[in-house]
């Protein structure tokens, strides 16, 4: 079987036609990042500092102010909807300083032709967004570069286009004498409103802070440390290739490339690296399509219809890997692929075998897209899934070079290929359960790990006696039985065990009045079912041994501001100006905020403790 009309006799022209392949995977990876950027809509914008100069130790009052033009407008904070980003702006931590408040504008409401003649809350023209700093007091004498971000989505009569952020620059002059007052400071907040004048409703879940992968990816890129995360999720794609859906193409892919470029070092190089690089693209802009999508798609998520149809999807890859039914490319779609030759049958041959791989790769992608979803960052999932994607196709790229040598010495299936096969099975199920335990009670999904972990253990220890009946793989069977048994047993008692956690009161003017007689501090925790952070806040830090010992100084208050439309919920977050979720004010013995304790978003416990000990 000869090579394609343009490699006979035409080695230069196949190089030059790899060469525009991989230029145009690269041109793809560039456009999936940086497509959006072609249509996005930049607006000038200014940082404006109270004064001339701080001494150390000064608070430092600034604004950015961002000027947009018409007949664009952009989104309040917060935002109308759930499909709309917000106008924020995040200031990056760092030596020298520490972040304070940011107070934004008060909106106007004006109806526009894609909102159907609601009213939607928005800014325009000239845009003061108000931004607090704290200078340590030994902190160096000359120019602080506060490194920040200003997102917005801007939008017109007729449509919203895609969310554009912005870096910003905040040059912070440190002197022995404090600088005179800078008009153009009064003069830019003219306009502007406090956060505590604007109105209550439209809750947000505030993104900054937040907890879990999610909070740990979008602190990772904004710090520049980004390499961390994509070599993580390089080596988890690896290790995919140890699923059972993904080891099948091995001896799939050394057939192919038995077929190709024979001795030929150089084609067999560009071949492979086709073959890898069209299955990571294939995952680049999936990744790259959520981004874009941003909390529009990720909400879809909490739709109970959407989870159940992913659970079913899940739960029927794991039926096949028990051996219920196979699951399979179509036979004449793999021959019809396998026998094009060249740098097109590398590339179809690449995007075949990440379409075969989606029963084990598919949950993992199913995890990972809300994430870089909520994120709504275009780069952050173009990188996350192309690394996903170069190391489930690394290994074929090794597979190409030195098939020959692999061809003889890939091991045959057998029965440890089943209980690989019934062990995956088992994970995915349980990927399974992880997603619906936003449609269960905490009570009901904690027994039902309990019940899964132990049908597991009676699977592992007793089943499957008539396929797997090798001595080794039998007793590593029952090993994995008796692990979960034994986790089983743990969840069981930590299931009837008392739990330490914050004791909470139903908030109430009544007992703040009541705390402020009797000179006791005040903890009041802002939270809603649908906010993910509250969530975190709740198990993760509110659990803490310290934490919970710490609180029983305070009167300790909860508001669930789930029904927002409540006239006792609305009359709280006014009076304390709660404009997202979660929010945690502290009242001191005196009955006074504390204003520079206020924590917005996740955090951890050891750093929450620190609030709580600050408040007297």
């Amino acid at each position: 079987m000869c090579v394609c009309p343009i490699a006979v006799g035409a080695s230069g022209i196949l190089f030059d036609m790899k060469r525009l392949f991989v230029v145009g995977i690269a041109g793809l990876a560039m456009l999936a990042s940086g497509w959006t950027q072609l249509r996005q809509i930049q607006f000038k914008h200014e940082v404006i500092l109270q004064r001339t100069a701080y001494t150390p130790g000064a608070t430092v009052n600034g604004v950015v102010v961002l000027q947009v033009d018409k007949p664009y407008h952009v989104n309040a904070n917060p935002a109308s909807e759930d499909y709309l980003i917000p106008t924020e702006l995040k200031l990056t931590a760092g030596k020298g300083y520490k972040v304070g408040k940011v107070e934004y504008p008060k909106p106007v409401e004006k109806s526009f032709g894609f909102s159907e003649g609601k009213p939607l809350k928005i800014y325009e023209g000239r845009i003061p967004i108000r931004f607090q700093l704290t200078l340590d007091k030994n902190a160096p004498k000359g120019k602080l570069t506060v490194k920040a971000t200003l997102r917005y989505q801007a939008c017109d009569d007729n449509a919203c286009y895609p969310p554009r952020t912005q870096p910003i620059e905040i040059v912070v002059p440190i002197a022995d004498k404090e600088g005179a007052p800078n008009p153009k400071y009064d003069e830019a907040i003219g306009a502007a409103q406090p956060a505590d004048e604007r109105a209550s409703s439209g809750l947000v879940e505030y993104s900054s802070g937040t907890g879990g992968l999610a909070g740990w990816l979008e602190e990772s890129f904004r710090t520049g440390q980004w390499v961390w995360f994509t070599l993580i999720l390089f080596v988890g794609g690896l290790a995919l290739n140890l699923t059972p859906c993904v080891l099948p193409l091995i001896p799939i892919t050394l057939g192919f490339f038995s077929m190709q470029s024979r001795g030929q070092v150089g084609q067999r190089v560009g071949l492979s690296a086709l073959y890898a690089l069209s299955m990571a693209s294939m995952y680049a802009v999936l990744g790259t399509a959520a981004s874009l999508a941003g909390k529009a798609f990720g909400f879809q998520f909490q739709n109970p219809w959407v989870l159940g149809t992913l659970i079913a999807l899940i739960v029927l890859f794991a039926l096949a890997l028990f051996g219920v039914y196979k699951f399979q490319v179509p036979p004449a779609l793999m021959r019809y692929v396998g026998a094009r030759q060249g740098w097109l049958g590398a590339i179809l041959m690449g995007l075949l075998a990440g379409v075969a791989a989606a029963p084990c790769i598919g949950p993992v992608i199913a995890a990972l897209i809300p994430i870089v979803a909520a994120l709504a960052n275009p780069m952050i999932g173009f990188l996350a899934f192309l690394a996903l994607g170069l190391g489930l196709g690394a290994p074929y790229f090794v597979v190409g070079l030195f098939y020959e040598r692999l061809q003889k010495r890939i091991p045959r299936s057998g029965e440890w290929t089943i209980l690989v096969e019934r062990i995956f099975g088992v994970l995915l199920l349980g990927v399974a359960l992880f997603f619906a335990s936003s449609l269960m009670s905490p009570q009901i999904y904690g027994w039902a790990w309990v019940a899964f972990l132990g049908l597991s253990a009676l699977y592992f220890l007793f089943g499957e006696r008539k396929e797997i009946t090798q001595p080794r793989v039998v007793r590593f069977k029952q090993a994995i039985g008796v692990v979960c048994a034994a986790i089983m047993v743990n969840n069981a008692l930590s299931m009837t065990r008392p739990k330490v956690e914050i004791a909470w009161e139903p908030y109430s003017v009544e007992r703040l009045e009541q705390a402020k007689a009797e000179g006791k501090p005040v903890m009041i925790d802002f939270t809603a079912t649908w906010c993910q952070a509250c969530g975190e806040l709740k198990h993760f830090t509110f659990t803490d041994p310290a934490v919970v010992r710490e609180s029983e100084r305070f009167v300790r208050l909860v508001l669930d501001a789930t029904t927002e439309s409540d006239p006792i919920v609305q009359d709280a977050l006014k009076r304390h100006a709660v404009v997202g979720l979660p929010t945690v004010i502290f009242i001191d013995s005196q009955g006074n905020e504390r204003r520079d304790l206020r924590l917005t978003g996740f955090e951890r416990a050891d750093k929450f403790l620190k609030r709580m000990q600050a408040v007297q």
